[in-house]
């Protein structure tokens, strides 16, 4: 067989351009399948899907947020007018429950009584303090929209807030149970037909349930990573795992 040098072949230069950027994977097959290069090189260049089903890859790696509502639970009163403003502007219901952001967590003892709850400080079941709990914004990975197997979960500009895509959930909660911190909601029961899931979008970069504080309890500020010194709300089930088409390639980095 006669050797082939690069130089005569023109896709060669259009290939190595391309694994010198990021592109997205419909573009790249459309480059390396005219050189006649393997589907494997795309993952020679960095992190990609594994699913075939979708000609464009989930967002894996992704860009922190810009901002995060922060609080401050020595400030909170207890009035959940945030939760109330955040509900009412985001879905046009007044559904307190599925607000993205969480008050009053600490209120509950449970039936063991005050003996097994009390000491546990900031859990559910926890010391009696009004809290307010927020969405983390969290960093790669972000354990709902790594969970998702509907890739329904996006990082949106121009706040890079985690965001759920309603066209694409199915309501199936997994994202409500990856969370360690529960902040994720349904707005209705499991796999409902119109159930779809609900988390903090920043709104835009001006709060709601910030503005709609009234004794400065909540603040936007700016990002940081918080998902180390906060105590998770819930244990995530071993049974949630990453969707398929995300795990091959972060297994590759982590």
């Amino acid at each position: 067989m006669a050797d082939i040098r690069r130089e005569e072949v023109p896709q060669f230069a259009q290939i190595t351009e391309y694994i010198r950027k990021i592109v997205t994977r419909r573009e790249f097959l459309q480059y390396s399948g005219a050189a006649g290069l393997s589907v494997s090189t795309f993952y020679l260049v960095g992190c990609g899907s594994s699913s075939t089903a979708d000609a464009t890859p989930r967002q894996v790696f992704v860009a922190n947020a810009v901002g995060m509502v922060v609080a401050e639970p020595t400030l909170c009163v207890g009035c959940r007018r945030c939760e109330f403003a955040c509900v009412s502007f985001n879905e046009g219901k007044v559904q307190p429950s599925i607000a993205k952001v969480k008050v009053n967590r600490n209120l509950l003892f449970g039936v063991t009584g005050i003996q097994q709850g009390f000491v546990r400080g900031e859990g559910i079941y926890g010391n009696f303090r009004v809290i307010q709990d927020t969405c983390r914004q969290c960093p790669h990975p972000v354990p709902c929209q790594l969970a998702c197997p509907n890739g329904a979960i996006d990082v949106v500009p121009p706040v890079n807030a985690r965001v759920v895509n309603t066209d694409k959930c199915r309501g199936c909660g997994i994202c409500t149970q990856a969370c360690p911190w529960a902040m994720a909601s349904l707005d209705g029961p499991v796999d409902g037909s119109n159930t779809k899931a609900t988390k903090c979008t920043l709104c835009d970069g001006n709060p709601e349930c910030v503005q709609a504080c009234p004794t400065g309890a909540l603040k936007y500020m700016a990002w940081a990573d918080r998902t180390k010194d906060v105590p998770p709300r819930q244990i995530v089930p071993a049974s949630i795992q990453l969707a398929a088409d995300v795990k091959d390639s972060c297994n590759k980095c982590h």
